[in-house]
């Protein structure tokens, strides 16, 4: 009788461990919250590790909509590569690719490469992807959007491990000051599904 009770036992965790759902994080995300603390500014090492392993990074995410969104191509020990997308109006998005590097063991710092000729455009109802006149209007328009050098820290806020997502709080700095009406809060996506339902809003 107690072998029984003892094999039903084991069959009932068992059973309980298999219901138990597995960790959504890849273990070098785990460990980078593990390290750090809610409220913290974050190494930039540890920015570093989040960019490699996820899929998007929304901006003041609205159902979802982002403001804007960054999906990090290539990511070393001095900087990164990126792919910035975002409504340009309400009928055409656009992207293009940027560089930062990281300084001071904090900041990812704006490169003065020249994205501008990297700017592609497309329709916001159907994806199909504009050309000729109308993208050297769009790509006119931006030549002008130059200024100061930015860069970027990133304060821990909070994690969802079952929507596998992280929240940041990103806070520029411009000639060594940040203004919190500056501030966006970035919702880092590493759920590929997710992810790719993300959309722009205007």
């Amino acid at each position: 009788m107690e072998d029984k009770m003892r094999f039903a036992l084991t069959c009932f965790v068992t059973a309980l461990a298999g219901l138990t759902p597995a960790l959504a994080f890849d273990k070098s995300v785990s460990d980078v919250l593990q390290r750090m603390k809610i409220g913290k500014a974050l190494p930039i090492g540890e920015v570093a590790t989040l960019m490699k392993e996820s899929e998007r990074w929304c901006y003041n995410q609205e159902g979802e909509g982002c403001a804007w969104s960054d999906i990090y191509l290539d990511v070393t020990d001095t900087g990164a590569t990126f792919e910035i997308g975002n409504a340009w109006d309400d009928e055409v998005n656009v992207y293009f690719t940027d560089q930062g590097t990281f300084e001071d063991n904090r900041f990812i710092c704006e490169s003065t490469i020249d994205w501008l000729p990297t700017l592609r455009a497309a329709r916001r109802d159907d994806g199909m992807p504009i050309g000729g006149r109308e993208l050297w209007a769009i790509r006119s328009q931006m030549s002008g959007n130059t200024g100061p050098t930015d860069c970027f820290d990133y304060v821990l806020k909070s994690s969802d491990e079952a929507a596998e997502t992280i929240t940041l709080l990103q806070r520029k700095w411009t000639d060594g000051a940040t203004d919190e009406a500056q501030d966006a809060t970035v919702t880092i996506h590493f759920d590929p599904a997710s992810a790719a339902a993300l959309t722009w809003y205007f």
